[in-house]
């Protein structure tokens, strides 16, 4: 497969969204909402707080983004998911997200997208490359690398709110080309109501966000 770069299909509309303040911070509130919860541990780190909000929000109406119909599912599940926390919960972030042992769903993006299939690949170069040449650093500080999907979605947060011209750039060339092969993995490797819930809610998310944008993502060849 030949690698493609981004390209931003309808630029009229997507200048429109990028200028709309209303929609810069909606998808930022969520993108940091939804990173909260693949970075941090539901229980002792600041998702708990995050997971509390989600469980408080009727999310079949108040989320601003996706179908309807993936809305209600997300809610069901995340609402069956109540009586997982904290042992499940926990459980699960360890065996996905963070801990030891090989992952059934890396939450990397050069892991996916690296011949060798390992973390700090090309891709993982080329996002840090992309973030020096503009000046964008990274608020959240940690071992994980910027690629990790839950600390991507929150640099895109903040890139939103402060760097709205890069948005789109950094959604099509570094997050949408393989978001969706990481949720479908992720979404299938769930053994919780919780975290299928919110894969389903992440997924038609930035799909709703990528046809507001009008963005056709960088096309990568995927290794795994």
């Amino acid at each position: 497969m030949n690698e493609q770069p981004y390209f931003v299909e309808d630029e009229t509309q997507s200048s429109a969204m990028l200028q709309n303040d209303e929609f810069i911070e909606a998808f930022a509130a969520c993108a940091d909402i939804l990173g909260s919860c693949f970075l941090f541990h539901p229980v002792k780190e600041q998702a708990a707080q995050v997971f509390s909000v989600l469980a408080g929000m009727d999310i079949a109406l108040d989320w601003p983004f996706g179908e309807e119909r993936d809305r209600r599912e997300a809610a069901l599940l995340m609402r069956e998911g109540q009586d997982e926390f904290p042992e499940k919960v926990s459980e699960e972030f360890t065996r996905l997200l963070r801990g030891p042992g090989i992952k059934p769903a890396p939450a990397w993006g050069s892991v996916y997208m690296d011949r060798d299939k390992v973390m700090y690949g090309r891709t993982w170069h080329m996002l840090r490359d992309w973030m020096r040449e503009h000046g964008v650093t990274s608020l959240y500080e940690a071992n994980d690398p910027e690629d990790q999907f839950g600390r991507l979605l929150m640099l895109c947060a903040q890139v939103a709110r402060n760097r709205p011209d890069l948005l789109c750039e950094l959604l099509g060339d570094h997050v949408l080309c393989w978001s969706g092969r990481f949720l479908t993995q992720f979404h299938e490797a769930c053994e919780t109501n919780t975290y299928r819930g919110l894969a389903l809610l992440c997924r038609t998310t930035l799909r709703d966000v990528q046809g507001l944008l009008a963005v056709e993502p960088a096309v990568r060849r995927m290794y795994r």
